[in-house]
């Protein structure tokens, strides 16, 4: 299993991404697979950065993966206040970005990229989102 810290900014985001993506080629994983499970923790990022409520202020997600036959098991944790992804309203993606408004696109791409799993708030005050990535 391969555990890093996502920070919230661009170039810290961008850091950990590069090392995601080292660890994914080193195991084998196909281009296309690499690319959603960028797309998927940028997503997720942004989401925290911009709508997610932090007791202390935005801190660091951690994401730890392992590879699974040709899927890419990914879990996410973060300190901001409870929030299931699966509990939001299913939207879905215009045919086109001109077709749509900025913004609020974020879930719907990443529920279209990877099966969100599962959810939970632990006890130690921290969410943890379960996500299933194919390289299909």
């Amino acid at each position: 299993m391969f555990v890093i810290e996502l920070p919230l900014d661009p170039e810290g985001l961008g850091a950990a991404q590069a090392k995601v993506a080292e660890y994914l080629a080193q195991q084998g994983a196909s281009d296309r697979l690499r690319y959603k499970v960028r797309l998927v923790l940028d997503e997720m990022a942004a989401n925290l950065k911009l709508h997610g409520v932090f007791a202390a202020g935005p801190q660091p997600a951690r994401a730890a993966l392992r590879i699974e036959d040709s899927s890419v098991h990914l879990r996410l944790e973060d300190t901001a206040a409870p929030f299931d992804p699966r509990s939001t309203a299913a939207t879905v993606l215009p045919p086109s970005l001109d077709d749509d408004k900025v913004g609020g696109l974020g879930l719907p791409l990443v529920r279209r990229m990877a099966e969100i799993r599962a959810y939970s708030r632990l006890e130690t005050g921290w969410n943890r989102t379960d996500f299933v990535l194919n390289d299909a």
